[in-house]
Order: C-alpha cells, then structure tokens, then sequence
C-alpha cells in the first residue's frame, strides 16, 4: 500500500465494495432474480472471481497514485484499459478453473463477466469522478459570493482558455471567480453549454447578459485575439461598467502560480497586440543550435530577449555582454534555472564596454562565436542629443570596435540591432546608428560573409519608452506631457521585434539591411488616452499637456529613407533593403568616422554634431547625390535638446 497517495486507500476500499456491487447486479440482471444471494450460489467461489483480479489490476495500473480531482478523460481512458485487462485475466483464470472441473464452474454464464465488467467501469468510474466534484465544490462552498469574496464573471471566450479558467475558477478559490457564463463570437457555440455554464452569444449580446446574470467583470479568455477585438471588448465593457481583465494562454496557467496571480488587468500592449508572427524555426535553429552565439547589450530590453529566445534554441555557448553590471546580474539570475536544466548549454556572462576595443577583442576571441547580435547602443534621444560624444563613443565607436573583431576574428555571422531614428537622420541618435548601418555593410561587402543590419521602431514597454514614462505620471497624480497632438510613432512588441531580428538573421544575404513590418503607425495621444482608461480613470481628470517638439524629434518616423526601395524576403513581415539603394561605404565613410572618433575621444560635442550632420547626405548612395540632389535638413537637426519628455524612444 507504500504506493498509494493518502486518499487512495480509502478508494481501495471503495472499489473493493464497488466491485462485489458490481458482480451482484450482474447476477441479477442474468437471472432476473431479486435474490441475488440464491442465483449467485450455484456458482461460488467462482463469481466472486473479479473481486480477487480487479482490486490488485487496478493498483498495477495506478489507480490509487492518482489525484482524482484533477482527473481528465486521461484518467478515464487508464480506468478503462484497467477493466479490460482485468476482465481478460479473469476470464483466462476462469478457464482454467473450468478445465480443472472447480466447483461453481458448471454451467457458469460467460456473459456475467462482460456485464460486471461494464457495471464496474461505471461504479469504480463514478466513484472518482464524484471525488474530484465533491473536492472542487469544496473550494466554493460554505457561504454567499460576497462572503467568499467571488466576483460574478462573464468570460469572453469559449475555448480552451475559457474552459481552462472556468476549472481553474472551481478549484481556486483565490482567484476569486465566479463564472456565470460565456459569450464568444462563433456562431456555432452560442447556446450551448460550456462547464454546464450557457454561451450566451457574441459580444453584442453583453448588456443583455449582464442584466441577466448581474456580473461585475468581463474576463477575456482569447490569448490569440488581435488587438482592436481585446480594444472592443474593453470598451464595451467600461461602457456597462464592468471590470475588464485577461488572462495568458493556458500553458502559462499550468506553471504553478494561481490562477489569481495570472489574472491581469487588460494593458496597452493587449489593444495593440497584432496576429502571432510566425517563424521558421528549423532555420532559425539551423544557425543557433549547438552554435557559440554571443550578445552585446545582453542585460537590456531587446539584447534581455535575444537570449531568452536564444537559449530556448540550445546553443553550445551564450556569451552576453553588458557594462551595466545590475541589468548583467539580473539576467544571470533569470537564466540560472533554464541553464542548470540544460547541462548542454554553456552560460558565459561578462561585464565588458563595447567602446574599449582590447575588451571586445578578448571577449570575442574567447568565446569564438559563430554568430553576433550587436544590440549594445545608447537608444534614448533626448540623452544623446543633450551628449552627442557619448552616443558616437558607443554607437558609432563600440559598434566599429564589434564589427572590427568579428571581422578579423573571422566571425561568421554578424547582426545589427538598428532603428527608424536611423531613417533620414535629425538627431544624435539616429545618425550614429545611421553610421553602424553603414558600417555593417562595408564590412560585409569586404568579408563577403552573412553581416546584416535589422532596422525596426519602437517597442513597448522598454527602458525609456513612453508607456513607463505616462504610467509614472498616471501613478504621480501630474499631467500626462505629449511633444505634440500629432506626433506618431511605429510600435511592436519585444518577444515579436526579437523573433523577427532571429529570422532575418538566418538569411545568407550579405551586407543586407532588413527592415521590419511594424505595421501602421500610432498616435501617442491615443496611447495616453488608453493608460488613462485602463487606469480607471477618464480624460476629464488627467490633463494632457503639449510640450512642443525638441530638437533631434519629428513628428512621424519612416522606416525607409525616400531613396530606398525594397524587397520581398521569405518572411511577410520582412523586407530586404536593394543594394544599390544602401548608401556610401567607402573612403568618405572613412574620413567621416575618423574626423566623427576624433571629436568623440575629445568629448567635443558641438564638433560631434557639425560631424554628425553629414551622415544624412552620406546616407544617400553616390547615384542619386547627382540625379536626385538631398533635400537640406533644418539646422535644429542634432542639436542640443531641452529637458527629457515623454514621446520619444
């Protein structure tokens, strides 16, 4: 009995009388007879053989090392295949008993064993299902909703996360739900039942729903639903005054937390969610697995995701570096976990400065990758065009230190992180990532290997991205402060941007600048609008204040420069960048970055910018300076900025 959890013997017990309950009906079923004990006496012991073979088969097939209130049809299918290979041996006992002439043999209906059979499949069945009911009521019973703290809750999806929230709700009382019913957009489920709760219609039929069932909280339960479903969802629920909240996929809800915990109040990147970007995985894992992969800017938002991607694709050896010692800890905590499950995969952290070319040159020469993510940059706009230096010591001057090594250390594969600031430069920033584009090419053009720039705009929720910015505000009680009303910017989520920048780095291109599908752009007054209802709170109380545009920022982002034209890839959301459209890489790109890492080791930061103003014509490629003369920037471009707002990157 050493094998059985505590409430399995107590279920021995029951099925030992389930069993014997069983043959008894069986018996008199066969015989038409009331008088079970009369019909069954011509027969003994021989008919009580099942109550000898079920019992012990059951055990073999670890009926009583189960938690039954967790059961699933899994469990139902064991039971099954339990019976029948108890029946199958009693029924092979049992004629060898007959040969042997045991008394109760003669005359004995074989019948009687296929019918306590299915008697016993129902009775022993029964039994632990009623188990897992009584268990999951257990959780909510004993007094009212309010006295348990349940909140009446309709779930927007009947699917497998609805049905998944609706068990979990049962059986965990701290999530505080009381489900009391569905509503979901496919035709064919309205009126049916789901965990015997009604599907009442689709999101149309919400008021009426509510009135009927007097719910507070819409939860949404569709982990796949595009952004503006998740948007209409919550604003027809704010309209009824309903909570609205979500939930993760069901994989998230089985990792151990409770379902309380998982429960989350819809936020920005919900109603800006797009459909799942899909990847080929076979190539991507074609050009990391059992590879050593190494990530500059490893502790940051987008480099923090390369490796977490990364390592899920088993590389031989991750190296990332960082000279932001925290954000280095705290990934190294985040990984020790998945790495100490994974002997195969070596972990090198290494708290290093890309802009000091004898620590790239050791770093790189030790762990000789095959492949190089180079997300290491100073991103912040107002920062970097208050201190212009700084940004070339580390985006133009780090970059080159990275890209020289990989190059002379014969690198395989290298990949730029680059962004839509780069796109027809008018800040410090975007010039000097401008400038490790260009870079990337030349030393792709001279090596003829697979070096590739990926160019996207902003993500949400990263260092210094507006959203922190305007939850801080929200959180502070102080105006939200917007440069201006019409000011746009192209959004992606992180885990989606990283997914993309893997793809495209597994093509064999060379000296390729990808761009990234970021979909239509969005208006930063519309982002505020939406914290400030998902805050709980209306327009009327949260003043929006426009600060005016600051040198370095424009009013829209492109992803393009006028003069490019791209590409189809394999992948929908990425597009190649043609050669001839790439720009000047030889001897005055040169000239420019020596005079550019001259000023910048000076900490000459009004020569940076003279410097830096040049990179908007080099940008074009020497065709079109004759044909197509650049347009002239303003002089405010790479200027000094005033005090940070939010509304830039």
């Amino acid at each position: 009995m050493n094998g059985f959890v505590p409430r399995g013997r107590h279920l021995f017990v029951y099925d030992i009388v389930a069993t014997l309950a069983a043959i008894a009906i069986a018996f008199g079923l066969r015989f038409d007879n009331i008088f079970v004990a009369s019909a069954m006496s011509p027969f003994m012991p021989v008919a009580l053989l099942p109550l000898l073979v079920m019992a012990p088969t059951y055990a073999i097939f670890g009926m009583y090392r189960r938690e039954w209130r967790y059961a699933s049809v899994q469990e139902m299918l064991s039971l099954a295949a339990a019976v029948v290979v108890g029946t199958i041996v009693t029924v092979i006992i049992f004629g060898g008993l007959a040969y042997a002439g045991a008394p109760g043999t003669s005359g004995f209906p074989g019948s009687i064993f296929a019918t306590e059979a299915l008697l016993g499949l129902a009775l022993v069945g029964g039994g632990r299902f009623a188990v897992r009911a009584s268990l999951e009521r257990r959780g909510v019973s004993g007094g009212t909703d309010e006295e348990l703290g349940l909140t009446a809750t309709i779930v927007y999806g009947a699917g497998e996360t609805g049905a998944t929230v609706a068990r979990l709700a049962v059986r965990d009382p701290e999530a505080g739900l009381k489900v009391v019913g569905f509503i979901d957009d496919d035709p064919a489920k309205h009126g049916s039942r789901l965990m015997g709760k009604r599907v009442f219609g689709g999101l149309d039929v919400l008021p009426k729903v509510v009135r009927e069932t007097h719910a507070h909280q819409l939860l949404v339960a569709m982990p796949a639903a595009s952004g503006s479903a998740i948007r209409r969802a919550f604003e027809r629920g704010q309209e009824l005054g309903l909570q609205v909240r979500t939930v993760p996929h069901p994989r998230e809800l089985i990792g151990g937390d409770s379902l309380a915990r998982r429960i989350r109040n819809v936020s920005v990147e919900d109603l800006l969610r797009r459909a799942p970007v899909e990847i080929d995985t076979d190539a991507v894992a074609g050009y990391l697995n059992g590879a050593s992969v190494l990530v500059t800017g490893g502790g940051g938002s987008i480099g923090s995701e390369l490796v977490r991607q990364i390592l899920a694709l088993g590389p031989r050896l991750l190296t990332i570096v960082d000279n932001h010692e925290e954000a280095l800890w705290s990934i190294e905590r985040e990984l020790a976990e998945r790495v100490a499950a994974n002997p195969d995969v070596a972990l090198d952290l290494v708290l290093a400065d890309v802009r000091s070319q004898e620590a790239v040159d050791v770093v790189i020469g030790r762990a000789r990758p095959d492949v190089v993510f180079h997300a290491a940059a100073l991103k912040h706009v107002p920062m970097v065009e208050h201190c212009p230096a700084e940004g070339a010591m580390t985006n133009v001057i780090g970059s080159r230190n990275v890209i020289s090594a990989c190059e002379r250390l014969g690198v395989k594969r290298f990949v730029l992180i680059s962004t839509d600031k780069a796109v027809e430069p008018v800040s410090a920033m975007g010039a000097t990532k401008r400038l490790a584009e260009l870079m990337t090419v030349a030393a792709a053009r001279r090596t003829g290997r697979p070096y590739v720039a990926v160019r996207f705009g902003n993500v949400l929720a990263s260092s210094g991205s507006v959203i922190p910015i305007f939850q801080r505000q929200l959180e502070q009680g102080r105006p939200i402060t917007i440069t201006h009303a019409d000011v746009t910017r192209y959004f992606m989520t992180i885990p989606e941007a990283v997914s993309l920048v893997l793809q495209a780095g597994s093509a064999p291109d060379s000296g390729v600048i990808f761009v990234l599908d970021m979909g239509e752009p969005v208006k930063i007054v519309d982002l505020a609008r939406d914290l400030i209802r998902l805050s709980g709170l209306s327009e009327d109380q949260v003043p929006i204040v426009y600060t005016g545009l600051r040198a370095g920022e424009r009013l829209h982002e492109s992803l393009m420069h006028d003069h490019e034209t791209t590409d189809r890839t394999g992948h929908p959301s990425i597009m190649r960048i043609r050669a001839n459209a790439v720009g000047t890489v030889g001897a005055e790109l040169d000239r420019l970055l020596a005079e550019l890492t001259s000023a910048a080791q000076r900490h000459d930061d009004d020569q940076v910018r003279e410097i830096l103003r040049k990179v908007a014509p080099l940008s074009r490629p020497a065709t079109a300076t004759t044909s197509n003369p650049p347009r002239k920037k303003p002089a405010r471009a790479v200027a000094a900025p005033r005090t940070r707002q939010a509304g830039d990157r």
